[in-house]
């Protein structure tokens, strides 16, 4: 008879996996995790940034020894917009995560396994390619967004360059869209955030239709930025980072609702489980949302919460369905309506309206009146265009039959 290594494992020692350990070992002494880990460290080597207003208020203290850096207002600019919003925007990385975990890592709570493959996951187990077996009462899955014929996709990809100059660069404030750079096929803005007077992150961002992203151009776009934008010649780069992440278009509603698994698979988390924001593919606000998911379930139902985690868990995921039903569509409208040199357009209009309604939508808190506002005026994309691809049956039809003829 095998037995349990730790309460809870999660496999994948990302955002989400982290969080969650966090999280629950935190708010409950008792409890003991394992995390285990494909690659040869923790969290990886990774910026996240969030609008301070998308944590839930009960968990806005909790997240603060996550925040590396923080600013009371950002910038957008559009070839016709340029806006300053007077809304909190704060950044974590890796090792500010590795951070939060490092006491539980210390007193034993947490259990780190690293440069270890998993071959199965089971809701109550897993299997390691060396076939040793490990067992817990409850196992969650944070392994990473995995492609799935049900899921239908447009791409972010970005690469990122945190300079450090020998003179203070004269950025006050971060600026999270800068359109005003040439186009190229697609939606492409830059993203800067100053970290200090003389240390900046400068990060070249494409929604495109297509996951290839081929750095070594965009490194060369992000100097020229640097030199003819910014202003800047003297510096170092101090460090170097790249991604590509998932935007939703369409999600089948029999996937996006079937809780099937519920008592029989492990839990997902993160992009495992599609929690990232459609739009914009911000992963944290949601990775926190999860963990405390997860946290609650435990306190309501211990000693023997693994059901309730189990269930809650798949529900959670069918909530979030549901609650990016708009964001999918507006992808559609950006991806599939506008064209792919105009898309910025579509950004363009919508900084535009209001900085409570450009708040909720970031949260994901949109209300039917934010909705119509989004959607009525002059439209910046085709008429035709939008109709066709309003629904998301129709669309995933036409994606399906485009997919079958190749």
């Amino acid at each position: 008879m095998s037995k349990n290594i730790a309460d809870i494992i999660i496999v994948g020692a990302g955002l989400s996996g982290l969080m969650t350990a966090w999280r629950c070992l935190d708010e409950h002494p008792e409890l003991t995790v394992m995390v285990i880990e494909a690659s040869d460290k923790i969290a990886g080597d990774h910026t996240w940034s969030f609008n301070y207003s998308d944590i839930l208020p009960h968990l806005q203290d909790w997240i603060k020894p996550f925040i590396a850096y923080q600013w009371d207002s950002y910038e957008v600019k559009f070839p016709k917009r340029e806006r300053k919003l007077d809304i909190t925007y704060c950044t974590g990385n890796s090792e500010t995560l590795r951070n939060c975990v490092k006491p539980h890592i210390e007193s034993g709570r947490l259990q780190v396994k690293l440069n270890s493959r998993v071959i199965d996951v089971q809701s109550d187990h897993v299997i390691l390619s060396n076939e040793q077996k490990l067992t817990a009462k409850c196992v969650l899955d944070a392994r990473g967004f995995n492609s799935n014929d049900n899921v239908f996709l447009g791409y972010q990809k970005f690469v990122g360059h945190v300079i450090k100059t020998k003179t203070p660069h004269g950025l006050e404030r971060p600026i999270i869209m800068d359109a005003t750079v040439e186009q190229l096929g697609g939606y492409r803005f830059v993203y800067c955030l100053p970290f200090s007077d003389t240390e900046m992150l400068v990060e070249d961002t494409y929604y495109t239709d297509g996951p290839e992203l081929k750095s070594q151009e965009v490194d060369a776009r992000i100097k020229d930025y640097i030199r003819d934008n910014l202003k800047l010649t003297d510096y170092d780069v101090t460090r170097r980072e790249t991604g590509v992440l998932p935007i939703t278009l369409a999600v089948d509603e029999t996937y996006g609702t079937d809780v099937s698994g519920e008592k029989t698979e492990p839990a997902r988390l993160g992009m495992t489980g599609g929690y990232y924001h459609a739009v914009t593919g911000y992963s944290l606000p949601e990775a926190v949302k999860s963990a405390n998911v997860v946290c609650d379930m435990i306190e309501k139902n211990k000693p023997d919460f693994a059901a309730a985690v189990l269930h809650e868990m798949a529900y959670h995921r069918v909530d979030h369905y549901h609650e990016e039903n708009f964001l999918r569509l507006l992808n559609r409208m950006l991806f599939r309506a506008a064209k792919p040199a105009e898309r910025y357009k579509v950004l363009q209009r919508f900084y535009g309206l209001s900085q409570d309604l450009i708040e909720r939508f970031y949260r994901n808190r949109l209300t039917k009146g934010d909705k119509l506002r989004i959607l009525i005026g002059k439209p910046p994309v085709p008429v035709t265009k939008a109709l066709q691809n309003l629904s998301e049956k129709a669309f995933i039809a036409r994606e399906r039959e485009k997919r079958d003829s190749t």
